[in-house]
């Protein structure tokens, strides 16, 4: 009997594997050696295929990558040289400059004489793109970080109107609208000989 028994299953198995379709056995099955004895099964054996998407990506050759590469590098070049010219632009005589300053005091309430000096200090009235060692850029040598949290919206580090007028916002929102210059001054650059150095500028002027 447990020899039909096991020989009933593993057919009922095999179907299943070469078929793929569920197999039901609910037939009473009759035993040989006591056709009294009846064994039932009532069992669902099914499978499930999962099917895996495989996706094709085409790679890059080396020659296509340094080809991308140098149209890269050419247009990061084209894009500076197109800054740098915004900057060569503005006149740097000193009618001009000072009504720039004077224009960007008036927006943040604070003295035209204190914009005056800094920028003289940072870059001696530069309208360049300058860049430091440190990584500050532009007229009023700003940190990229912080041009974009005192500058306008869509303002330029290199543009020299864009760098006066958000190097006033960072002096007014300082404390030199409110008279406070050393403050001012100190959070611009956090070095008392700068406060002094630019405060001494600003008186001789």
């Amino acid at each position: 009997m447990r020899k039909i028994f096991i020989q009933t299953i593993l057919f009922a198995l095999l179907t299943v594997v070469f078929s793929g379709f569920p197999l039901y056995l609910s037939e009473p099955v009759e035993t040989r050696d006591n056709p009294q004895v009846k064994a039932k099964f009532d069992t669902k054996i099914s499978f499930e295929r999962n099917a895996q998407k495989i996706e094709i990506v085409k790679g890059e050759s080396s020659s296509d990558k340094s080809e991308r590469e140098k149209r890269e590098a050419v247009a990061r070049l084209n894009a500076q040289k197109q800054v740098l010219q915004v900057a060569k632009n503005y006149s740097t005589d000193l009618g001009s400059l000072r009504a720039l300053y004077q224009e960007a005091a008036s927006r943040y309430s604070i003295d035209w004489k204190l914009i005056e000096a800094v920028h003289q200090v940072e870059t001696g009235k530069s309208a360049q793109c300058k860049k430091s060692y440190a990584g500050a850029t532009g007229p009023m040598q700003f940190m990229p970080s912080t041009f974009r949290a005192y500058a306008e919206s869509g303002a330029n580090i290199c543009d020299l109107r864009d760098s006066v007028f958000a190097a006033a916002n960072l002096l007014a929102r300082s404390g030199a609208s409110n008279g406070d210059i050393d403050k001012a001054l100190f959070n611009y650059n956090h070095s008392m000989a700068y406060v002094n150095k630019v405060k001494s500028v600003m008186n001789s002027i």
